[in-house]
């Protein structure tokens, strides 16, 4: 019973954070650039640090290819973070 609990939470818990970094992600995708150091060292600690950690337990677990599917996606997602944003924005 305490098993079964415990997985609950890790996937409960775990979908709200994926959640909440994908939120910080479309969040500041335009803002990024325009804030300071901390702050984008925490956005980007964040993201990677749960990207991390999935793709970690995935490949424990014995699913390489799942595992692999997560850390694509993690990559992807900070590239798209910190990469500059090109626009034709002309409120500067």
């Amino acid at each position: 019973m305490g098993g079964n609990i415990m997985i609950f939470g890790h996937i409960l818990f775990g979908t709200i954070a994926v959640i909440g970094v994908l939120m910080l992600e479309v969040g500041f995708y335009r803002d990024f650039a325009r804030l300071n150091l901390t702050q984008k060292l925490g956005i980007f600690l964040t993201i990677f640090g749960l990207f991390a950690t999935t793709a970690l337990g995935i490949f424990l677990a014995g699913s390489f290819l799942a595992g692999m599917i997560v850390s694509v996606i993690g990559i992807f997602l900070l590239g798209m973070l910190v990469r500059p944003v090109f626009s034709s924005d002309k409120t500067k």
